[in-house]
């Protein structure tokens, strides 16, 4: 057996070999065709021939390979198999009838503008040493290919094989190697997911990883931005931050790009969602439910949202719910929500009903027609729908596993939604909804979470995450204002982003910790919720001036202390701020006794009710929501991207609580 120093340099060269046959394959032009998917494809490859290679130890200095001697014997000999297969032309003609001339034009830089893969700052870091190492370490002159057949099956045969050869070495790294490798390649697809402005990547992306278990998110993500470009929703804005892999700038080449892009060409109208008033039906229970129940359309159980709106004639409100219903009719499992099947128009009642089918093991088993209409619907009893918010007060605390699942459910649609550049607006415990069929003689209770499926509704107000995009003025309900951002609450409207999503999802990561919901939370560690009866949250307008609770942090903790000579309840909307101000990365000095025993006030509230968490959940757990809490906080703090900063959180935090759930 060779000694480690052959093995190790062997491999190098051969290392090498492999990143400049992809590099070389990726920049090959065609005389008539647009070659954007293969690039792309052969990026994807040469990214995780590289983080493979970062894991493995063989871009240090000095070079060397992080695994058993008897892989590493094998390395040299997979990695020759991988570059003949990419720098042999006439086999490549040959076994794959894919067939390249070599030009006498050099390969001059090792970045291009039209890159689609996309990494942030600290990502580049990572591979752009690497790449560098060995394009100035070449001997001669890398030569541009160019194209003389392409087939796409074929080619996909040829990454195939590449991706073999690459999978067996991957195998060969620690658990732990492997999983940070992993994580790297997830967060680089969703960069390039979340800036992607061309169908086509995305479409590549899609089609890359639907068959693999362990990326059908990115494979959904990429589905829903796809989706989102196809209903005219290129957002220009998201650009400017994304940092490719490319360095070089060639003019003809970007506005070669950019017109392939243009907006005009991807506006392509949704197809009209609006079904028939008349298919549906309600029960009287149904009736009586103003924002969500179950009901029947054309004989099948569905969930029934209803979006009221202050007149039906706008059309800006009609094509936005057309939109939204076009993006959810086709969901992937990852963002556990239920397929729209359109929307009905109730002018009377000046709302829109957003309609969504049950899976199939939801819905009743179906009757023979011999049965009269009554006798079915006798025999055919209607699915329990119940909230999160309605089994937090009425059942008991269930496991921690349950707990956790439902954490990372939640955690898994932020995640994927955001990725695709869609905001949901109003994520908290009421628009988690849980269903089951009611079977009879079924032996469980209604409380036993087990037995229910979990899906995320109260899409009615979602939109796109974009600062040019129209933000709709959320119906104000005192219990729904404490989950949102106190910037919201303001009398000046602003736009909507991701940050004040995760606002309202670590309040209810919080609720689902405790198991209690956030009134419940709130007023159960203020000094005066033991001393004051529960009254009844008023609902408030969209104009009701009292909404307007702050402009800075300051202001709502002095109207705090002035509401603390109000006895008769606790001052929930202070209470909820004066969690969210022990949670800022830098306090503001205060001056004067009144302001120091006001931010003590605030510390204790704050140890009290992140204690009870750390006791119930952990302190991994704990430090999350702490995190979700000062997310905006955090970002104007450090003057980071928000897309950057919100893709890094979520997707630590799905695998923390991942990791806590795996671990019990």
């Amino acid at each position: 057996m060779p000694d480690v120093v052959s093995i190790v340099a062997l491999s190098l060269t051969c290392f090498h070999g492999c990143v400049k046959g992809l590099i070389v394959l990726g920049k090959a032009k065609h005389y008539n065709r647009d070659v954007t998917d293969v690039r792309l494809q052969t990026e994807l490859t040469l990214h995780s021939l590289i983080t493979w290679a970062e894991e493995a130890g063989l871009t240090q200095d000095p070079p060397t390979l992080l695994m058993s001697a008897n892989h590493a014997a094998l390395v040299p000999e997979i990695l020759g198999q991988l570059e003949m297969l990419l720098l042999d032309l006439n086999q490549m003609k040959q076994r794959y009838g894919l067939y390249l001339q070599s030009t006498t034009e050099d390969v001059e830089a090792l970045y291009d503008e039209d890159s689609a893969l996309g990494q942030t700052d600290r990502q580049r870091g990572r591979t752009e040493k690497a790449y560098i190492t060995i394009f100035r370490k070449r001997k001669e002159p890398w030569k541009r290919l160019r194209w003389v057949t392409l087939d796409d099956r074929k080619f996909d045969r040829l990454l195939d094989k590449a991706k073999s050869y690459i999978g067996q070495i991957e195998k060969f790294l620690e658990q732990a190697k492997q999983e940070r490798r992993d994580r790297y390649l997830e967060l680089c697809l969703r960069n390039t997911i979340l800036h992607a402005t061309g169908q086509q990547e995305l479409g590549i992306i899609g089609k890359e990883y639907e068959n693999a278990p362990s990326r059908l998110a990115i494979a959904a993500a990429a589905r829903l931005k796809r989706t989102r470009l196809q209903l005219g929703f290129p957002d220009w804005a998201m650009g400017s931050s994304m940092t490719t892999l490319t360095k070089s700038v060639s003019t003809s080449t970007i506005v070669e790009r950019h017109d392939s892009m243009n907006p005009s060409t991807l506006n392509v109208p949704p197809k009209e969602m609006k079904v028939s008033m008349r298919l549906l039906t309600l029960s009287r229970g149904a009736r009586a439910q103003p924002l969500r129940a179950l009901a029947k359309y054309d004989g099948r159980v569905v969930l029934l949202e209803w979006k009221y709106v202050a007149g039906m004639t706008d059309p800006t409100i009609f094509k936005r719910v057309n939109q939204v219903a076009a993006l959810l009719q086709d969901l992937g499992p990852t963002l556990h929500s239920l397929k729209c099947r359109g929307f009905v128009s109730d002018h009377v009642a000046k709302r829109y009903g957003y309609i969504f089918d049950l899976p199939d093991d939801l819905n009743p088993p179906s009757h023979p027609r011999r049965l009269s209409t009554s006798d079915t619907d006798a025999m055919q009893p209607m699915p329990e729908l119940r909230s999160l918010r309605q089994m937090l007060d009425q059942s008991s605390t269930p496991s921690l596993n349950i707990r956790l699942s439902l954490a990372v459910t939640l955690l898994d649609t932020l995640l994927n939604l955001h990725t695709s550049g869609w905001l949901h607006k109003e994520l908290r415990s009421d628009n988690i909804i849980l269903i089951r069929r009611t079977e009879y003689g079924s032996g469980t209770t209604r409380d036993d979470l087990s037995t229910y499926s979990v899906f995320i509704a109260g899409y009615v107000y979602s939109r796109l995450d974009s600062p040019g995009e129209m933000t709709e003025p959320l119906k104000s309900e005192l219990e729904a204002d404490l989950y949102r951002h106190p910037s919201l609450l303001c009398s000046a409207r602003q736009s909507y982003h991701k940050s004040l999503d995760i606002f309202s999802v670590g309040c209810t990561l919080l609720e689902i910790g405790l198991w209690s919901s956030l009134r419940q939370i709130l007023e159960s560690h203020s000094t005066i919720g033991s001393k004051s009866t529960e009254s009844p949250l008023p609902e408030r307008s969209m104009s009701d001036p009292t909404l307007v609770s702050t402009n800075a942090l300051e202001e709502v903790d002095d109207e705090l202390h002035k509401s603390r000579a109000e006895p008769s309840r606790p001052d929930l909307m202070g209470l909820k701020h004066e969690l969210l101000l022990s949670h800022l990365a830098i306090q503001r000095p205060r001056l004067g006794k009144m302001a120091t025993q006001k931010s003590s006030l605030t510390e204790a509230k704050r140890s009290m009710v992140m204690r009870s968490l750390e006791a119930a959940m952990g302190k991994r757990y704990t430090t999350l929501i702490e995190e979700f809490l000062a997310a905006g906080n955090m970002i104007k703090e450090t003057k980071s991207d928000e897309h950057e900063f919100a893709l890094d959180l979520e997707m630590r935090a799905r695998d923390i609580v991942q990791a806590i759930a795996e671990a019990m």
